[in-house]
């Protein structure tokens, strides 16, 4: 009932320029995530070395680019946000960063890795299927992984009339975070691995891990849900010339 009520309400989306007011605030309510770096030394486990590393939605760059960083790889990140370009480019002076949007950005080379971590919620489920999805698959060499960590729709309490027919989306649901209140698609775990799967990747590792915010982020808990998948098909080794 609540949910539904508030989205009787027409609660707002998460935008550009919201994110961009956060800066170091979101470091501070988000930047110690100890779920999120174990997930990050899990996939870190899985690259090859000096990967070239695409982190969309880098938010602050803490933690996971500048973890990625350290241990060797080439990092690029975008964020539609330019406050938060700014953090991560001094949190990782050896990165390349540059404000864009997922949906129009396109990478200069293949890559061997792309993370999209907690920044997939302002799109659709549209987004997803028919945009997103397929940006993955072109930016990736064979072999190449994705690392995802999003919120389960499976996880949240919502109001049956929010659910498309098939289940395995809901939409407009009411969420707090950093303050304010906002509207939000999530997805089911079977949409993702259905997803990915169509798109042509094999899941490598999943694993949930139940975030609880500072007092002061003002925000909601939030289970995250982590996955790892590979590109399906073989490398192909450089050649130099």
């Amino acid at each position: 009932m609540a949910a539904t009520l508030a989205a009787e309400q027409n609660l707002p989306n998460l935008t550009a320029d919201f994110y961009d007011t956060l800066g170091a605030n979101y470091e501070s309510a988000f930047g110690h995530d100890e779920g999120l770096a174990k997930f990050v030394q899990k996939a870190l486990s899985f690259f090859k070395p000096s990967s070239k590393v695409l982190d969309v939605g880098c938010g602050t760059g803490t933690p996971v680019a500048s973890t990625i960083a350290q241990h060797g790889h080439q990092v690029t990140g975008i964020d539609i946000a330019p406050s938060m370009v700014e953090l991560s480019r001094k949190a990782v002076p050896n990165g390349t960063f540059a404000v864009a949007s997922m949906l129009e950005y396109s990478p200069e080379e293949h890559l061997d890795v792309v993370l999209n971590i907690l920044s997939l919620f302002m799109l659709s489920r549209e987004d997803l299927e028919l945009s997103m999805s397929r940006k993955w698959a072109d930016w990736l060499v064979p072999g190449g992984l994705l690392c995802i960590a999003t919120i389960p729709l499976d996880s949240c309490n919502v109001s049956n009339d929010l659910y498309d027919e098939d289940e395995l989306c809901a939409r407009k649901i009411p969420a707090h975070f950093m303050g304010q209140k906002f509207e939000v698609d999530h997805m089911s775990k079977k949409f993702w691995q259905q997803l990915l799967e169509k798109a042509g990747f094999e899941i490598l590792h999943t694993e949930n891990d139940l975030f609880v915010p500072p007092a002061e982020a003002m925000s909601e808990n939030e289970m995250h849900f982590y996955i790892i998948a590979r590109k399906k098909g073989l490398s192909v080794p450089e050649v130099s010339v």
